[in-house]
């Protein structure tokens, strides 16, 4: 069976996506994550996303927006930028945080839409965006999908590889974060 994806056209996420932004997020993290999930901080970041206007204007915490492709309840892809700085700058910059599609849906243009997205919104911002891949997981057809619209400027190393036991804990907390985000 073929699925029809949904076009290639990025959206600005709302609450209701909020259970399948957990699930493709979840998804990316089982192929790429190299950290513990700590779900407390991944609900404060979406959180601070989806609901900017709840965030009080002396607050430095971090500021983003996340992309989505997909209606409500079915979810693609998606793409979550925040605004950051390097240490020894004061320039703001686009900092991308995942972006995703999802497996039955690969053959789409969501990847390329996503990436597009995240451009025009630097653009808009007059900011530049800095983006990366740090996966194990189809890496040279990723990065050959980077190359194909962005400058390489550099390459992420990892030491020590090989971390089996974090993505084995992200596997197990996976069923209670999930069952935390359908709470909300």
């Amino acid at each position: 069976m073929t699925i029809k994806p949904s076009p290639s056209l990025v959206r600005k996420a709302i609450a209701a996506d909020i259970p399948e932004i957990w699930r493709l997020f979840l998804m990316g993290l089982r192929d790429n994550g190299i950290f513990k999930l700590a779900p407390q901080k991944v609900d404060y970041y979406l959180n601070r996303a989806i609901y900017p206007d709840q965030v009080m204007s002396n607050d430095n915490g971090p500021r983003g927006q996340i992309g989505v492709i997909g209606s409500p309840g079915k979810l693609e892809a998606i793409v979550f930028v925040i605004l950051g700085s390097y240490w020894y700058s004061e320039q703001i910059h686009l900092e991308a945080l995942i972006v995703y599609v999802d497996p039955e849906y690969r053959a789409s243009e969501h990847a390329k839409a996503c990436i597009q997205w995240m451009k025009n919104m630097a653009d808009e911002l007059d900011i530049k965006l800095v983006t990366g891949i740090m996966s194990n997981d189809r890496t040279a057809a990723k990065i050959r999908l980077y190359d194909r619209y962005l400058p390489r400027i550099g390459a992420f190393y990892l030491h020590p590889i090989g971390d089996t036991d974090v993505k084995r804990k992200n596997h197990n907390m996976e069923k209670e974060s999930w069952l935390a985000s359908k709470r909300v």
